[in-house]
C-alpha cells in the first residue's frame, strides 16, 4: 500500500480525516480519523520506486464503541488483505472511544 492509497481508503469511509492532530474544525465531529507517521525504515537494495517503509498510526474517535464506520474501515482493510490489530480505549474526559492501529506503507522519503 502507498500513502495515496491509504488516504483514499480512509476518505472512503466518508467521515472527517486529517493527517496529524485532529483539526479544530473537525474535532467535535461525531466520528473522525486522524493519522501520522511515527517510524521510517529504509529499504536496502530495493529496485522498487519506493525506498522507505513508513509506519502510520491510524486513530479513530467515536462517541460509541464498535462504531459502524470503524467496522466499515476494518472490513475494507480486510478486503485488501490487511488485518491490523486494533486497540481501543475510553477517554472519560471527552466521553469518546479511541480506536487505533498501525499500518505500513511504501513511500519515497
Amino acid at each position: 500500500m502507498t500513502k495515496p492509497e491509504l488516504v483514499e481508503l480512509l476518505k472512503a469511509i466518508k467521515i472527517p480525516v486529517n493527517e496529524g492532530t485532529p483539526a479544530d474544525k473537525i474535532i467535535e465531529a461525531q466520528e473522525i480519523i486522524y493519522f501520522w507517521d511515527y517510524y521510517w525504515e529504509d529499504l536496502i537494495a530495493s529496485g522498487e520506486e519506493y525506498n522507505t517503509t513508513v509506519t502510520y498510526q491510524i486513530s479513530f474517535l467515536a462517541e460509541v464503541p464498535r462504531s459502524p464506520k470503524l467496522l466499515e474501515l476494518k472490513h475494507n482493510l480486510n478486503k485488501l488483505g490487511l488485518h491490523p490489530s486494533i486497540q481501543h480505549e475510553y477517554d472519560p474526559e471527552t466521553r469518546r472511544w479511541h480506536s487505533y492501529f498501525a499500518l505500513e506503507v511504501l513511500e519515497n522519503v
